[in-house]
């Protein structure tokens, strides 16, 4: 599965992701009331009575086959009916098996025994989760039998069981079952353990399209104008890879080609919605070129007979489900007019990741779901490498670095988990997938990978799939194939990483005494300054040095076992030394103030790009730990900004950014806009407004950044009247009209926020007005943003409006609230921002799906006082009990403003002088002197 909202990509995209999380709320209209409690529900037992199992059931009945057999009318409002046959192995006479059925109406339920009679039972869920309990009125069993079982389900919330969207005048129905949700369909066994056949019919209007996760093996007429149609068995998979859709979808057949691992041609279809066809030209050229790269490295064919990727109405995600992936609409489809380039390498990446879900998670399941972390650590890692394979240009490893930053950035603070955690109660599950399961798995294997070599890690991965086929795997079976293969113990140091939490920080010095020369380190926890953080820990982790001696720049790596080690440089002492060869080490790094010194004036340069994006990470997380002075930081920072290559000459920005709106108060802000203009006009003079033929996504995510960098920290009046222009043309001022060809994807969110601050009402309305009109989702997503940055009291008014009423999609209302990438991260927008969250939480936790109620605190990103904490965490405290799993979101986003806080106060008087003597070194010269 692909998480979109709770782990959003860099800008240029402000509010792709967000938006796309929150998509299934622009159809809860069209969905209907939510489920109301089972119809059979059991009280709490009593002395003596077997309490359910809330977490993983009795290992005493084993599912080894189902048949479904289910009638779906979109457009009937009590949703789903269905009939099942279950197939069962009882390890022992029952006469009470449970299992999984969350607000189902059973009609009728029978167990029948292999050659016996058929045992009417009763069917009573016993916990708002979704445990039920099937009572007989004698034992059946040991040995096989049928659990034949009939109900109807009511449509779930979007993104959750059965659900229904609304696209333009079409309804269309479909499921999404990760990680607990099959139990809102279909009565089962709904743990990832339980891998059985499915076989699939399912009863619908005769002119839509039925799809499920194997190939249709047959169809007739039904009566009422309906058609049947019966699906082939899948081969074993678990509930929660369960996949149907049906709806008037557009389906274009592009079969993938043979290649030197598949012999013959794929089965592959993109279905859309209605009318989009020509918007998955981008897909059809991705996809079979990322499937490719995938069967090279696994070394075997698709694992399925066929591959649909379909477009879901209504659908947060994307999700891995075998043969027939679902997508949200800005994770497949792709309109040049309207979306940056840059959106397809993002598109790619989805692809690639859910595709090599497949082989790792869906042919090779994980036991339970604390280990999900198998399943999308390397998905993240494995769809970042096939892209990079694919397009080297596009930097997706770039992408991958930063992904290994968000995560650390988690992962420093008290509040992270460990990979391995267990679950208290089931309400967790959703919590396990974060950065921990994505983000960092994903940097831990690239770590092993580096250590052990490509081939032996590729070896290893390739015996432990093949030793699992059609079953499950485990932590403990990848680690010790990798260690087989690689000759050399893995699992241990690895261990040491996903069985804690943290992230370690590697303090490295030189020393060329005694005629020698090595290398001292030392780990310990990176902390920043404010941590409530147990400061212990340790790790076994692979060093890779990268360094210059004997006129060559050189690598060398060593196993940091101890809290202390030495490594020996056998060329003798370096011109300077870099302790993250190849960025690819999940730890934090810092060097000697004289190593420091004499890596940025002798060896940056050296680094390769993702190298120096290390070194930028690396004095970044010196500086927020109390280690590195704020001057010595923002000496080195800043000198970063004329980098040839412009991801390196954006990671100045934030700083910059953070110093104007938090760290230097009104009197000083002059001097950061001095700074900021000096560092990045001569950017902007480069690159120019407009994007040229064939230029990079990363230069065209620069132009943007330094736009945004210059408009409002740097308070660049050329800049800013520029914005507004192109603003106020993009949203047709004039005329009316929208005019998306007046401005590049990438600068519409900041060139529109300027406009309606400098412009006022009209040019509000004017975004309001085309927002409103905009037919499809990524034209929204760049307007609204510019409405809530608006200055003026009036306009904050008129916006907070917006956001209660009614005439936009809820979920993109809400996403302008909760925008990871919101244009502005000053107090006064923070404290707007919040005030919105207090004033709307409860409606939309009412109608949000659980995991996107969870994230309703990420409205408190970028807030930094001790107020803003407080506040956060009374908005919450009252309502943790009808939020599942929103209690460490809670705690994650009010440490992060402490945390933030401490290092304001820590920093403000440093920040003040060093912009006011940075300052003074480039005043620009008085007004009216003779330009030269």
């Amino acid at each position: 599965m692909t998480l979109l909202r709770r782990a959003a990509p860099p800008p240029p995209r402000p509010a792709l992701l967000a938006a796309a999380a929150l998509l299934a709320l622009a159809t809860r209209a069209a969905a209907g009331p939510a489920a109301p409690p089972g119809p059979s529900r059991a009280p709490a037992p009593g002395a003596g009575e077997e309490p359910p199992p809330l977490l993983q059931l009795p290992a005493d009945v084993r599912p080894v086959r189902y048949a479904l057999d289910l009638e779906i009318l979109p457009e009937r409002e009590d949703g789903i009916r269905g009939r099942a046959d279950v197939a069962v192995v009882l390890e022992r006479p029952l006469a009470r098996i449970w299992l999984h059925a969350r607000d189902l109406a059973v009609s009728e339920v029978t167990v029948e025994a292999a050659g016996g009679a058929r045992v009417p039972g009763r069917l009573t869920q016993v916990h708002p989760s979704g445990v039920a309990r099937l009572d007989l009125p004698r034992a059946v069993g040991p040995g096989p039998a049928t659990i034949r079982m009939a109900w109807s389900a009511r449509w779930g919330p979007a993104g959750a069981g059965a659900f229904r969207a609304r696209e333009g005048g079409d309804l269309y129905a479909s499921t999404q079952f990760e990680a607990v949700d099959a139990r809102r369909a279909f009565p089962c066994f709904d743990e990832p353990r339980f891998k059985t056949p499915f076989e699939v019919t399912l009863t619908v209007p005769a002119g839509l399209v039925a799809i499920s996760n194997a190939p249709e093996r047959g169809s007739e007429p039904a009566a009422g104008g309906l058609r049947r149609v019966r699906f082939s068995a899948t081969r074993p998979i678990p509930t929660y890879l369960v996949f149907w859709t049906v709806g008037p979808y557009d389906v274009v057949d592009a079969p993938a080609p043979p290649n030197e691992i598949r012999p013959t041609p794929l089965p592959v279809r993109y279905v859309v919605p209605r009318g989009r066809a020509a918007d998955a030209a981008f897909a059809r050229e991705a996809g079979p070129a990322l499937l490719a790269e995938l069967e090279r490295w696994f070394g075997t064919p698709f694992p399925y007979p066929k591959l649909d990727h379909v477009v879901v109405p209504g659908f947060p995600l994307a999700m891995e489900n075998p043969g027939a992936i679902s997508y949200v609409e800005s994770a497949l489809l792709f309109d040049p007019r309207r979306q940056a380039p840059d959106e397809r390498r993002w598109i790619a990446d989805t692809m690639a990741h859910e595709m090599s879900h497949h082989w790792f998670g869906d042919l090779v399941t994980l036991p339970w779901w604390t280990e999900i972390w198998l399943n999308e650590s390397f998905a993240q890692w494995m769809g970042t490498r096939a892209v990079q394979r694919w397009q080297p240009t596009w930097g997706a490893d770039v992408a991958g670095v930063a992904g290994t930053t968000r995560a650390m950035r988690q992962d420093e603070l008290a509040a992270t988990r460990a990979i391995l955690k267990p679950l208290a109660r089931i309400e967790e599950v959703e919590g396990q997938f974060d950065a921990m399961s994505y983000q960092k798995g994903a940097a831990l294997l690239g770590m092993i990978e580096r250590w052990v070599g490509e081939a032996p890690f590729r070896d290893g991965v390739r015996r432990y799939l093949a030793a699992h086929v059609d079953g499950t795997g485990s932590t403990d079976a990848m680690l010790a194939e990798i260690s087989a293969a690689a000759g050399r113990d893995v699992a241990a140091p690895f261990r040491t990483f996903l069985s804690q939490p943290g992230v370690p920080r590697v303090e490295a010095a030189v020393d060329c005494g005694g005629g020698t020369a090595r290398v001292r380190l030392r780990q310990a926890r990176a902390l920043p300054r404010g941590s409530a953080a147990a400061p212990g820990g340790a790790w076994r982790i692979p060093v890779c040095l990268r360094y210059e001696a004997a006129g060559a720049v050189r690598e060398r790596c060593t196993l940091l076992e101890h809290a202390e080690g030495t490594l020996a440089l056998p060329e003798g002492c370096p011109a300077w030394l870099m302790p993250d060869a190849g960025a690819a080490g999940y730890y934090a790094w810092a060097l000697a103030p004289a190593d420091l010194a004499r890596l940025r004036a002798r060896g940056l340069a050296r680094l390769s790009t993702l190298e120096r994006l290390s070194f930028a990470r690396a004095v970044a997380a010196s500086e927020r730990a109390g280690a590195l002075p704020y001057a010595d930081a923002m000496d080195a920072l800043t000198a970063l900004a004329r980098d040839p290559r412009p991801e390196v000459a954006a990671e100045p920005i934030e700083a910059l950014e953070h110093a104007h709106d938090w760290l230097v108060p009104a009197a000083g802000r002059p001097a950061v806009e001095v700074v900021a203009r000096r560092l990045y006009r001569p950017v902007l003079a480069r690159l120019g407004w407009s994007a040229r033929p064939a230029e990079s996504s990363a230069v065209r995510d620069l132009r943007a950044r330094v736009v945004r960098l210059l408009a409002l920290a740097g308070r660049d009046p050329a800049v800013r009247r520029e914005a507004a222009r192109r603003g106020a043309a993009y949203a047709g001022v004039a005329d009316g009209k929208l005019h998306p060809e007046a401005l590049d994807p990438e600068l519409a969110p900041i060139a529109l926020a300027v406009a309606v601050q400098e412009r006022g009402r009209p040019m509000f309305e004017a975004v309001l007005a085309r927002a409103r009109a905009a037919p499809d989702l990524a034209t929204r997503e760049r307007l609204l943003p510019a409405l809530a940055a608006a200055d003026d009291p009036d306009l904050a008014r008129r916006f907070a409006a917006v956001l209660a009423g009614d005439d936009l999609p809820l979920l993109e209302r809400v996403d302008a609230v909760l925008d990871p990438h919101a244009v502005r991260s000053d107090p006064a927008f923070v404290a707007r921002r919040l005030a919105l969250l207090e004033e709307n939480v409860d409606a939309w936790a009412a109608e949000l799906p659980p995991f996107m109620a969870a994230g309703l605190p990420g409205a408190a990103r970028g807030a930094c006082s001790g107020g803003d904490a407080a506040r956060v965490e009374a908005l919450f405290a009252r309502r943790a009990a009808a939020l599942p799993g929103v209690e460490p979101m809670v705690a994650r986003a009010v440490e992060r403003i402490r945390l933030c806080a401490a290092g304001r106060e820590a920093d403000a008087g440093p920040a003040s002088a060093w912009f006011a003597r940075a300052a003074r070194r480039v005043a620009p010269p008085p007004a009216g002197a003779a330009a030269r």
